[in-house]
């Protein structure tokens, strides 16, 4: 008498909801899609496809930066590549509507406006380098989700409101007031 079952094959395996910091992955199969959270990055690059050629035209959307980075990778997506990044590990629903009462936020980032922090007014002092900011309907990187941006040096206000993300780039910390 054998000791295994014959005849049975093993269950496939759910795909992950976490993906690691570098290398190329197949949406659905390797990890589930979704929206995806890094922090502690220096300057990790993504990219969302339609295929693993590698040709610039199967490029959805892209991005690089550095502290927390968020990506939707989205169902209809097949590959997810990720370079220099720290692991992504997938946000729940419920995560992301919790209010926060955070009225700061970093220089470097990408944030979900309620949820990492207050919505407002917020100003980014001192900037010596150019500072950019982009205000976004979605984490997916699409350029036609961006609602209004702007770079420049020296002081930045914007008026953030609620929902969708905001993304900052080589500012000062942003500090809420009003």
């Amino acid at each position: 008498m054998g000791g295994g079952l014959t005849g049975l094959s093993p269950a496939a395996a759910a795909p992950r909801t976490t993906i690691p910091g570098s290398g190329t992955y197949l949406v659905g199969k390797d990890f589930q899609a979704g929206v995806y959270r890094s922090v502690g990055n220096d300057s990790c690059y993504w990219q969302r496809a339609t295929d693993a050629t590698g040709a610039t035209s199967s490029i959805i959307a892209n991005d690089i930066g550095g502290g927390q980075r968020l990506v939707y990778v989205r169902p209809t997506d097949k590959v997810f590549k990720s370079s220099s990044c720290k692991q992504w590990i997938r946000v729940t629903p419920a995560a992301m509507t919790v209010k926060s009462t955070r009225t700061t936020i970093p220089g470097n980032g990408v944030y979900f406006v309620g949820s990492d922090f207050v919505p407002g007014t917020y100003r980014s002092s001192g900037n010596k380098e150019y500072c950019y900011w982009e205000r976004s309907r979605s984490a997916d990187g699409a350029s036609s989700n961006i609602i209004a941006n702007e770079i420049s040096e020296g002081q930045l206000v914007v008026t953030i409101t609620a929902g969708g993300v905001f993304k900052s780039s080589s500012c000062t910390t942003w500090t809420k007031i009003g």
